[in-house]
């Protein structure tokens, strides 16, 4: 790209100096009686006129030029702010993403009674797995992000707002090494907080897991819109 537009400045460049040792030229020399007839004058004007025209043609060529490469350099920027975005959005959790993990599924332990999931012990689990070095989260379908609500309300616990279904309840955790965070969930802190409320967590490696986007409002404090640089 500095190779075209040396180039393009180099092409410009000699155009205005012909332009320029053309005109000094005619300055500088001595003014002497044309005894041309009209025709021959005619047809010379008509040439001054074509070669004048061919230039501002070719200076308009290399304007092109110039403004084409200008405008690519924006494009490759715009390109790599949407990009920038797009990573962002997906770190964010607003993006649908899929991969390999594993399938966690919450179940009474027991038939009899249905035992209650409190937001407790899902909270305590996603923060087991994210030390796990889990990628991505999703619960009964929700997915989680770091401002994700998950509370009691009138005795039914709720995520982003939206209640927990029935059981079996599942969950899906996109990882790098889906075996390894099994192994870690299975010997878990939580998996011995959910057997003494009476629920089992069954956990499966998966080679294709589809987690959703984050569809809910996100409510940004302590931050303002800076001014765009030009």
């Amino acid at each position: 790209m500095n190779n075209k537009r040396k180039a393009i400045f180099a092409g410009v460049a000699c155009i205005l100096g012909l332009m320029l040792a053309i005109q000094f030229q005619t300055t500088n020399n001595p003014i002497t009686r044309d005894t041309r007839d009209t025709w021959e004058l005619r047809a010379d004007l008509e040439k001054e006129k074509q070669r004048q025209q061919d230039l501002n043609n070719e200076i308009k060529k290399y304007q092109d030029l110039l403004d084409d490469y200008e405008q690519s350099r924006k494009k490759e920027k715009t390109e790599a702010m949407e990009k920038a975005l797009n990573d962002l959005k997906e770190a964010a959790g607003l993006t649908e993403v899929s991969g390999q993990g594993i399938l966690i599924t919450i179940e009474p332990f027991n038939e009899g009674e249905a035992p209650k999931l409190y937001p407790e012990l899902i909270r305590r689990l996603i923060n087991e797995l994210n030390r796990y070095e889990a990628k991505d989260i999703s619960v009964d379908g929700q997915r989680i992000i770091s401002t994700t609500p998950i509370r009691e309300v009138n005795g039914e616990t709720y995520i982003n707002n939206q209640p927990l279904g029935s059981f079996p309840i599942e969950i899906k955790v996109l990882s790098d090494d889906a075996q390894k965070l099994q192994n870690k969930i299975i010997a878990s802190q939580s998996a011995e907080d959910f057997v003494r409320e009476n629920l089992y967590i069954d956990s499966k490696p998966q080679n294709q897991l589809t987690l959703p986007a984050y569809d809910k409002p996100i409510r940004v404090k302590y931050m303002k819109q800076a001014k765009e640089e030009l």
